[in-house]
């Protein structure tokens, strides 16, 4: 397929700063529009990101290069990683490039993942008190998705506590602390699997007592519970309770297929979160998916915290068939596109 035209340009993202967006068109007058997010707390392992007014002037510069040339999305995305853009410029054009190609376009019998929801967030997203980043419960539908979050907002506010939200939408009253958060979640959703995201942003000697809260609380799922270079660490507590919880790899493996590969190996590992920006392109995004699937391991696939109201992720987690999505709250703009997207899929 031929790229017949592609513009670059800023937009803001969640959290008012520039990150860039691409038009493209094809030969075949298909027409799309992609927007790329970004992390508030990135892994050092992921590809690395420049300046939207750098990553427009890379597009720019290389625009002559592409046009007019008959593409497949894996001949695009290799010839991009040669060039050694940015990140957010690659997957700015390949992304805009997948989407006009590949998005679902008509309603049809789709295998929808199930819902990793936010409830409460902590860390550098929200109220610091809160250690852990992100307080979630799995949802397999998103009727309940969106009536469980109106149900703990109700219960907030009826306790006089802080219903405004974090950077991904979810709640983070000043008062509350980690084991707060996780008594609440238990307390209103007693018969729901709660998913955390621990970021392990804590300073040495403060890690959490991951026995105690795992023997205490429905944990179901574990993110990054360890730093990226603590690789003993994640082994041992993969082994101890890897048959009990999901063990989530995010920062430890950033969307890279290699380091991916190292955790199932290693056995550090039974479920990753794929994000396309730590990668820098769809296919090598799709190639670090490939390796988890064929580790036997689940597949989360995870917004970031500076979004924009772009919804492509989410016909990418369909397309893919991840097993989990994690979209944030049911609040900002931001968020609401994904869980609009697939009300518009037909997930009820």
């Amino acid at each position: 397929m031929k790229i017949k035209d592609l513009k670059p340009d800023k937009a803001l993202a969640s959290l008012g700063n520039e990150t860039v967006k691409v038009v493209i068109k094809l030969e075949n007058g298909e027409v799309a529009e992609v927007s790329i997010p970004s992390g508030i707390s990135a892994g050092k392992y992921e590809a690395r990101k420049i300046p939207a007014d750098e990553a427009i002037y890379q597009i720019q510069k290389i625009k002559h290069l592409i046009l007019n040339h008959d593409w497949t999305q894996e001949k695009l995305d290799a010839y991009l990683s040669d060039l050694s853009l940015g990140a957010n410029a690659s997957l700015a054009i390949s992304a805009s490039f997948w989407k006009a190609t590949s998005r679902i376009k008509h309603i049809q019998e789709l295998k929808f993942p199930k819902l990793m929801l936010l409830l409460f967030e902590g860390g550098k997203h929200g109220n610091p008190n809160i250690s852990m980043q992100e307080f979630m419960i799995i949802e397999a539908s998103l009727k309940d998705a969106i009536e469980d979050f109106r149900r703990l907002r109700d219960f907030l506010e009826k306790k006089g506590l802080e219903s405004t939200v974090g950077a991904e939408g979810g709640f983070s009253p000043l008062s509350f602390n980690d084991i707060q958060a996780l008594k609440t979640i238990e307390k209103i959703f007693q018969n729901k699997q709660i998913a955390l995201d621990a970021a392990a942003s804590f300073k040495k000697g403060t890690i959490p007592n991951y026995d105690l809260i795992l023997s205490e609380y429905k944990i179901s799922s574990l993110e990054d519970p360890f730093s990226d270079e603590e690789w003993d660490l994640w082994i041992d507590f993969c082994s101890k309770f890897g048959k009990k919880i999901m063990i989530v790899g995010d920062d430890l493996t950033a969307t890279n297929p290699e380091r991916i590969n190292k955790a199932i190996t290693l056995g550090a590992i039974n479920a990753v979160v794929i994000k396309p920006n730590q990668n820098g392109t769809i296919s090598g995004t799709i190639k670090a998916v490939e390796i988890a699937k064929k580790g036997n391991i689940k597949v989360v696939v995870s917004h970031r915290g500076e979004e924009t109201i772009d919804n492509w992720i989410v016909d990418f987690a369909i397309k893919i068939e991840a097993d989990f999505v994690k979209f944030g709250g049911i609040d900002r703009g931001e968020r609401i596109a994904k869980y609009n997207r697939l009300s518009e899929l037909g997930m009820v």
